[in-house]
């Protein structure tokens, strides 16, 4: 797809979401069609293969809407490069799968295990599927490339807790299972209590799943076992630098846009039990002085911060279920639906018709600084455009090798 269609895919998104603020979900339904189609790139039909019932809003899950991303990382002190660069692209990797679906219902769960070796501070560490992708960033992070030593890694281990530990969803619940392999190093074979490789390769194609390999570097010892994983687990074998190969684009919009992503996170209002609305105000204002710290650090730096912003903006599961505006806007949650001592603390001293008219002045701000983030993201994809038209920008990256997977595999 050309660069020039994503600002258009971006709106149509991010108009299906705003309507879903201001609507029952019926009603949400029905006029999604015109607004996808004013839109100028989803047709009704599209929208309908969607499966947005309009007269139930029901999703019913395909495996090019209902999409499971894992990403196996190899965090030991030779992978520092290509960890800073997943870091800089995850939110890119998912905007680009939703943008390119512009106006269907796309659920997006990515997942992260991070894998040494036996000796190190961890053998793996398993960040469980979800469409919370701020929990997914926080953990990426955290992630810091050290340990290692022998080249060999806990690759067996790694490819085992992928399978069984992530959260996939059951058998015969459509959806597309991609995983992406990252390191430099072959696994240890000599570790024979843990299932080897081939194995585990040959078990995630019966279980629906697709293993991508990615291999960094130009370790000898690594390419074959690389390949053979990639080929019994029905994905691709992909060469990248050591680095990761990533690069990043500093744009004039970024700082704009990360700072609606942080004006966005402040309409944020949590609900549930005292302790619980607690500790998930205190985990999303924590979040955010982390992106805003990250994005000051140098000009590339906001890049992913402005990836951020964007994905709030059309990603109608862009906060967790605790977030009241969000489930206000879904039409899941109703105001008389929810105990006093539930609501946020400032809707628990006003009157029932004032807490509502509360609520959807948040709704409204928040509608008004998406539609912000959709204006200002236009022009940085324009200038990406230009940018990328002149032949600088690296194709064989991790992000690229990544990009070019998805675009098969995702049916």
């Amino acid at each position: 797809m050309s660069l020039n269609l994503r600002p258009n895919l971006l709106a149509a998104c991010v108009l299906a979401s705003l309507l879903a603020s201001s609507m029952s979900p019926n009603a949400y339904a029905e006029k999604r069609t015109a607004a996808s189609v004013s839109a100028g790139n989803v047709s009704a039909a599209n929208v309908i293969a969607g499966n947005v019932s309009a007269s139930s809003a029901t999703k019913t899950l395909t495996s090019a809407n209902n999409i499971e991303l894992v990403f196996v990382l190899d965090t030991t002190g030779s992978m520092g490069g290509l960890l800073e660069g997943a870091k800089s692209k995850i939110w890119s990797i998912v905007n680009d799968i939703m943008q390119k679906r512009g106006g269907k219902d796309v659920q997006v769960k990515v997942g992260l295990v991070a894998y040494r070796d036996r000796g190190d501070a961890y053998i793996t560490k398993v960040t469980p599927l979800t469409e919370n992708l701020d929990d997914v960033y926080a953990q990426l992070m955290a992630y810091r490339a050290e340990g290692g030593g022998d080249t060999p890694e806990d690759v067996r281990s790694a490819l085992q807790d992928t399978l069984n530990k992530v959260g996939w969803s059951k058998p015969g619940v459509p959806a597309s299972k991609i995983m992406f392999l990252v390191g430099d190093a072959p696994p240890h074979e000599d570790y024979k209590n843990v299932q080897d490789t081939t194995t585990s390769a040959k078990k995630a194609r019966e279980l629906g799943m697709i293993i991508n390999t990615i291999q960094c570097g130009n370790i000898r010892e690594t390419t074959l076992p690389w390949r053979n994983i990639a080929q019994w687990g029905g994905g691709e074998y992909f060469a990248i630098e050591q680095d990761g190969g990533v690069q990043v684009i500093a744009t004039p919009y970024d700082a704009e846009l990360a700072s609606l992503g942080e004006k966005i996170g402040g309409t944020y209002m949590a609900y549930g039990h005292a302790d619980l609305r607690k500790s998930k105000k205190a985990k999303q204002v924590a979040m955010e002085e982390k992106v805003a710290t990250a994005a000051s650090l140098a000009p590339a730096a906001a890049a992913p911060a402005a990836e951020r912003a964007v994905n709030k903006a059309m990603n109608k599961s862009a906060y967790d279920e605790s977030d009241l505006v969000q489930q206000f806007e879904s039409g899941s949650l109703s105001l008389d639906k929810i105990a006093d001592s539930d609501l946020p603390d400032e809707l628990q001293a006003l009157k029932p018709a004032e807490r509502k008219a509360k609520l959807e002045q948040r709704m409204q701000e928040r509608k008004q600084i998406k539609e912000k983030i959709v204006a200002v993201s236009k022009k940085r994809e324009e200038f990406l455009a230009q940018e990328r038209s002149k032949g600088s920008v690296k194709k064989t990256g991790f992000d690229a090798a990544v990009a070019s997977a998805l675009e098969k595999q995702i049916k």
